[in-house]
């Protein structure tokens, strides 16, 4: 199994290097305050700041922790990785066109240093080529379930496309309907900064809503559990990553109102393995992943 690079080896290191570089990228943004870094205006984060900073962060975690599940599941069959690079590589064109358009020093009046902003374009071009080129047109591929809208129930499917539905409503509404000043405190505004890095969390959601809908119709039932599961745990990375920056993102998301939504998830999330796994689905070879 190869494509335009090929190093006779069964495993996918391109899709293992996109999936792991958004997690690497994921920890930066936890880690590190980027404003004075990245941003010669920006002497340090503001509240918005660091809001947006921790949005972009767990969107990218999710995009990272969601694709390297799948990768790991399905190393071993050649048909899914080549669907799953398909997904991929419309995630990485979508970043890098993203790059053109967000940050750039002379549209943009100079929020992003320069040097950053080409090192991006770069990186993000690169990304493309190398998941671009996992893509083997020559070898199997994995076809579409054929009961991919059938069958569901209390079980993950169910789960994974209320998951789709949600991040798809999600998008619309928080570039259409609703602002980013959705999720801040009352009297905090929105800097250049924050926007800059709430374009490339629009960007994150329409990957992660990629990775779903390969998910519920090329997935089997046993990657629709690991699915369920990654999400439900990155709910709660999500519930304790807010934690420290609480008082300054809005009633709606913050506090007991995000512990009672995880919790909500949890409970659903339970329910949907138990039901799925009563309802006498395949469990073959769940063990070995």
């Amino acid at each position: 199994m190869g494509g335009v690079i090929d190093f006779s080896t069964s495993c996918p290191w391109q899709m293992y290097t996109f999936s792991f570089l958004h997690i690497l990228i994921s920890i930066v943004f936890y880690a590190v305050d980027l404003c004075p870094f990245a941003f010669p205006k920006s002497n340090s984060c503001s509240e918005s700041d660091l809001v947006m900073q921790r949005i972009t962060a767990l969107s990218t975690l999710y995009v990272g922790v969601l694709f390297s599940v799948l990768t790991y599941h399905n190393k071993n069959s050649a048909g899914k990785i080549n669907r799953l690079c398909t997904y991929a590589v419309c995630a990485a064109t979508a970043f890098f066109v993203s790059v053109i358009f967000a940050g750039n020093a002379s549209s943009y009046g100079g929020i992003e240093r320069s040097w950053m902003h080409i090192g991006d374009m770069i990186c993000s071009l690169l990304l493309v080529c190398i998941v671009g080129s996992r893509v083997d047109l020559a070898h199997e591929w994995a076809d579409a379930n054929d009961d991919a809208m059938q069958g569901l129930g209390i079980n993950c499917k169910t789960l994974i496309l209320l998951f789709l539905i949600i991040c798809t409503v999600k998008l619309f509404g928080l570039t259409d309907v609703v602002g980013p000043t959705y999720f801040l405190a009352d009297g905090l505004d929105m800097t250049d900064v924050s926007l800059w890095m709430w374009n490339f969390t629009s960007v994150l959601l329409f990957d992660i809503i990629l990775v779903l809908i390969y998910a519920l119709y090329f997935e089997d039932n046993q990657g629709h559990e690991l699915v369920v599961m990654t999400v439900t745990a990155m709910s709660l990375v999500a519930a304790v990553s807010f934690g420290s920056i609480s008082g300054f993102m809005s009633a709606i998301v913050n506090g007991k109102v995000l512990w009672i939504r995880v919790s909500i998830l949890v409970v659903l999330s339970v329910a949907a393995v138990v039901g799925g796994r009563q309802s006498g689905s395949n469990r073959t070879g769940y063990q070995s992943v």
